[in-house]
């Protein structure tokens, strides 16, 4: 039996749905699902991902031999995204909120009463997209 790729020290916590064009493009679907770890707490025991840089201020990882999404970060931020889907048990992790709907297309309803944020309403969002 092979042993987990990656290794989660910590639940992740805000477990959301992103709807922004990038995660669209990224993932290849109208959203992603991710929640977010501190970056210590998260340990790639097989295999490193390779990253991409998708904005100046942040970069997606990704399995280098499959192509499957599993970060987000910012890149100056101690917090990492990790990819929901990519985990053993991602019904585990419920989502809370959906992030980016600015994005959202049109024919996807999803009625589940849960926050809906955009993007450029964020504080945290604004801060990391400074560059120097």
């Amino acid at each position: 039996m092979r042993s987990d790729p990656l290794r989660c020290t910590a639940q992740p916590c805000d477990v959301h749905y992103c709807h922004c064009r990038l995660c669209q493009k990224a993932f290849g679907n109208v959203f992603a699902v991710f929640g977010l770890l501190p970056r210590t707490a998260l340990t790639f025991t097989r295999g490193i991902p390779r990253h991409y840089r998708s904005t100046p201020y942040a970069e997606r990882g990704f399995c280098q031999s499959c192509g499957t999404p599993l970060t987000f970060r910012y890149l100056r931020s101690d917090w990492i995204a990790i990819s929901i889907g990519s985990l053993d048990h991602p019904e585990a992790a419920l989502p809370k909120m959906h992030w980016g709907i600015e994005s959202q297309v049109s024919w996807l309803s999803m009625d589940d009463g849960l926050p809906r944020r955009q993007i450029e309403g964020d504080p945290e969002y604004m801060a990391m997209r400074q560059t120097d």
